[in-house]
């Protein structure tokens, strides 16, 4: 993930947007301050503060003037307010003539402070408005909402600085926009990660004519020029049809052919009539005309000039794939007989993190509960690289986060979870790590078995301060002492070093090379370099760490990432081949790991917090489990919630804001406060738990997921994921190898749990229905953007039509040794 796991509350001195999720009526606006404090509110600042200055006003004649001395705030109160129909907390703010100051904004929960979101540095003497939406703040739709504070936030003595006009404003009731039933390419700019690769000229921006929304792309091309719509490779097995529309200008007549790329290779394609002057067409092509249906590869469309003269200016607008519609019958099939593996209890893992101050919580321990989670990641992600954990401070810092290692340790042990502890690589020692392992499970006997050294530390992003930093060799020799150190006070621990899924990413030094035992080629990526490396040194880690996040942010696009999940299996052959190839023998006592996975590596938008992240979550869970893997953590169960993101109508959703959590921090936590991504992990425990076997499951369309799990011969357990955004799917599901009683118990989420979470109608949590089935090959109808389990009892001897297994179905002899 290439950002810092800082607390992602940091908001810029812009306007932030925010689509409110109140269902009620807007309220009317609450004036805080506006010359004096409104009706009901109080001065509890404990910074000094002039209520009366007329220094520097924004509006009428006062403003407060603020001298805060390190960690002071200006804190205004008020008895306790609903919340519900209130959107955001508004104010101007000034530098005053110093400027520089940076300040932390928190709301409060019956006095008590929440978590903050930063604002500057300010500018200096200069007015500038501060919106920030309340569930930033964690103070929407709460009946105990009793002021905020704006506080000093760096630990020093602020110049003066200026507020005025504070109000408390009523929001506007929202519904989630309709599901777009395809990939769009260009709507008023390029969307959904495609990115303008052109080489005629091209205007993206232009206002006159437009089909729709604001603007178009104008395109005036010289011979054979083109214009490129580029986008990393992708499935389109989901898709059927390419659809635009095209104006032929002023003059009309351009003669353009459409091409679609397979790896970056333009494929045969298609001429179009000459364009018609002054007039917008609609023109659809089928993939399969564009010699690109059913492929793993698509990277790129060109509209190319093809009569090899330059052309008059014409337009291009509402470019988009068109989903396929999905067949009449869904044909799936499970073989209960063919036993994949075990299921892992590490692969129900959360990650943690030192900014959560409400982690050592009784909310959080029955959160953990109540999801059956299993595996727990400390400290949390890059900040691992500068955290020092006795004195639970950064490096170079003095203040301590909100959250310990005793008090993580506390929830861990609470809640029974493994867990995952990643020391400091990039500014700490093996000894300050052998000293970590010593007070866990010496001195405090925690017993913690699973210790990663560093992380992400190919990436640049990471703290490093090596003379080479970021260096696969010096990481090799320091690991090897990591190892040893730590080793020696506790054997029994699993050490883990951080690796890439190839051998030919993250080449920080091209002076670096080894060569394939396997293949003779030769190498410059940091895991070759690392697995030679520590091969020479004779030190085998126990395990590698692997991270994965599908999209870049900006990039975001709901079909893209319901389908992505699916090359788990490439990553998991393609890892294990690079450590079979460095490692030789010694690389089957070495495990592979997932400790990060989510949908987007950095700046969070409404995707991460929507139902189609759950849906997601639940397919990667899929994925994965029928893997070697043997760990796997999301990320991460809390984080912060960001406003000014990618928050784009193209995307799913009614939240307007990212989460990388799959909670809030409210305590304790509604059913809103639990973001789709949690209620799915918790759908999970009724599929799957340690100990169990994986199945073999199949689906003939990739848009139903299906996965499954038999519990030694009593139960069978399937996982149904429906990725369409608007289609009920008619689902045929053979089980062979397992007698089905008629008698099923299904647990799902979606749409309608969702919906309840924004109207507060309804329950939001997971459904448990019956169902009565007609038997070992049964109909089932999952809705759209759904998650189902169904439990499969074993049925009793004859008592269906399968008579064709019968003779063998209790036969427990090709379990691997249930």
């Amino acid at each position: 993930m290439r950002h810092p796991r800082l607390p992602l509350l940091t908001l810029a001195l812009l306007t932030l947007t925010f689509l409110f999720r109140a269902s009620a009526h807007a309220q009317s606006d609450i004036p805080v301050y506006d010359d004096a404090l409104g009706s009901g509110w109080q001065n509890w600042s404990w910074a000094t503060v002039n209520l009366s200055s007329t220094t520097l006003v924004h509006g009428g004649s006062t403003a407060i003037a603020v001298d805060a001395s390190p960690w002071s705030a200006l804190s205004l109160r008020h008895d306790p307010l609903d919340t519900t129909g209130y959107g955001k907390l508004t104010f101007w703010i000034n530098g005053g003539p110093t400027g520089g100051q940076t300040l932390r904004v928190s709301a409060t929960l019956n006095d008590a402070g929440q978590p903050a979101v930063v604002i500057g540095p300010l500018a200096v003497n200069t007015w500038q408005l501060i919106e920030i939406p309340l569930v930033s703040l964690g103070a929407d739709d709460r009946t105990d909402f009793t002021g905020f504070w704006i506080q000093e936030g760096t630990g020093n003595t602020a110049p003066t600085f200026y507020v005025d006009d504070i109000v408390l404003k009523g929001s506007v009731p929202t519904v989630p926009p309709p599901p777009l039933v395809g990939m769009a390419l260009y709507e008023d700019a390029f969307v959904n990660g495609w990115q303008n690769w052109s080489w005629a000229n091209v205007n993206a921006a232009a206002t006159n004519p437009v089909n729709s929304g604001a603007s178009s792309i104008a395109v005036t091309s010289d011979p054979f020029t083109a214009v490129y719509f580029h986008h990393t490779a992708m499935p389109t097995d989901s898709y059927d049809s390419l659809t635009f529309w095209i104006h032929g200008g002023s003059e009309g007549g351009q003669v353009i052919k459409v091409s679609a790329l397979l790896s970056d290779t333009a494929q045969p394609g298609i001429t179009l009539p000459p364009l018609t002057a002054n007039t917008w067409q609609k023109i659809t092509l089928s993939l399969a005309d564009l010699g690109v249906a059913e492929r793993p590869d698509l990277t790129g469309i060109w509209f190319q000039e093809n009569a090899g003269v330059a052309q008059p200016t014409y337009y291009l607008d509402d470019v988009r794939l068109n989903l396929a519609p999905p067949p009449a019958v869904v044909h799936a099939t499970v073989d209960a007989r063919h036993i994949l593996q075990k299921v892992d209890p590490r692969l129900f893992g959360l990650n943690t993190a030192i900014w959560d101050g409400a982690f050592d919580t009784a909310t959080t321990a029955e959160l953990l509960v109540e999801a059956d989670n299993q595996a727990l990641r400390f400290p949390g992600g890059s900040i691992s690289d500068i955290y020092h954990w006795e004195t639970n401070t950064n490096d170079g810092e003095t203040w301590q986060w909100a959250t310990s290692f005793d008090e993580f340790a506390h929830i861990a042990t609470l809640t029974k979870a493994q867990v995952y502890i990643t020391v400091n690589y990039g500014t700490g020692t093996p000894e300050e790590a052998a000293a970590w392992v010593r007070y866990a499970n010496r001195t405090k006997d925690y017993d913690f078995k699973y210790w990663e050294v560093g992380n992400e530390n190919y990436g640049t992003w990471e703290a490093d301060r090596n003379d080479r930093p970021h260096d696969p060799v010096t990481y090799a020799h320091r690991f090897k002492d990591y190892y040893r150190q730590m080793k020696t006070v506790d054997r029994t621990i699993k050490v883990g070093a951080v690796i890439t899924a190839t051998e030919d990413t993250e080449v920080n030094y091209p002076d670096l090379s080894v060569t394939n035992p396997r293949t003779g080629a030769a190498h410059s990526g940091w895991t070759p370099v690392l697995l030679a490396t520590l091969k020479q040194l004779g030190v085998i880690p126990d395990f590698v760490v692997y991270h994965r996040y599908e999209q870049a942010p900006g990039g975001e696009n709901d079909a893209f990432l319901l389908t992505s999940a699916r090359t788990w299996p490439d990553d998991a052959a393609r890892i294990r081949q690079i450590l079979n190839d460095y490692l030789g023998r010694d690389a089957r006592r070495v495990e592979i790991n997932c400790t990060e996975n989510n949908s987007v590596y950095s700046n969070p938008g409404k995707q991460t917090t929507s139902l189609v992240n759950g849906l997601f979550l639940a397919d990667s869970f899929g994925n994965i489990m029928k893997t070697e893997f043997r760990a796997f953590f999301w990320w991460d169960l809390r984080n912060g919630q960001e406003a000014g993101n990618n928050n784009s109508a193209s995307l799913y959703g009614w939240r307007r804001y990212g989460d990388y959590g799959v909670v809030t921090a409210a305590d304790p936590a509604g059913p809103a406060d639990r973001y789709p991504t949690y209620y799915v992990y918790k759908l999970l425990q009724h599929f799957a738990r340690g100990g169990e076997s994986v199945v073999e499951a199949t689906s003939d369309y990739n848009g139903l997921g299906l996965y499954a799990v038999r519990e030694h011969n009593r139960a069978l357990r399937l996982l149904i994921i429906n990725k369409h955004p608007t289609e009920t799917l008619n689902a045929s599901i053979a089980i062979d190898g397992f007698k089905v009683d008629p008698q099923a118990k299904a647990y799902s989420y979606g749409i309608p749990q969702d919906e309840a979470a924004r109207t507060g109608t309804g329950s939001a949590d997971v459904a448990e229905t019956n169902l009565t089935l007609a038997g070992n090959t049964f109909t089932f109808s999952p809705a759209p953007y759904s998650v189902t389990v169904i439990q499969l009892d074993k049925g009793n001897r004859g008592h269906h039509g399968d008579h064709d297994h019968d003779h063998d179905d209790d036969d427990d002899g090709d379990d691997g040794g249930d």
